[in-house]
């Protein structure tokens, strides 16, 4: 990317920051109702993380050793 392309992507960034007072909580919840939003109006496709509590599968090495 051209040194103008990241700058300009940095400057975006400080100004949605700034809308937020910089506060971390609050723009974690303004994306998460943006995903709300966009998840309702069916334009767009999410994936949903895989499931934390699905356990990985043993490999046939790992089920030996044990």
């Amino acid at each position: 990317m051209a040194n103008y392309e990241i700058g300009e992507i940095r400057r975006i960034r400080r100004e949605i920051s700034a809308r937020f007072d910089h506060d971390v909580n609050k723009l974690c919840e303004h994306y998460m109702k943006l995903e709300k939003k966009y998840r309702k109006s069916g334009k767009y496709k999410f994936v949903d993380p895989p499931n934390e509590k699905r356990k990985i599968e043993k490999s046939k090495d790992e089920e030996a050793a044990d």
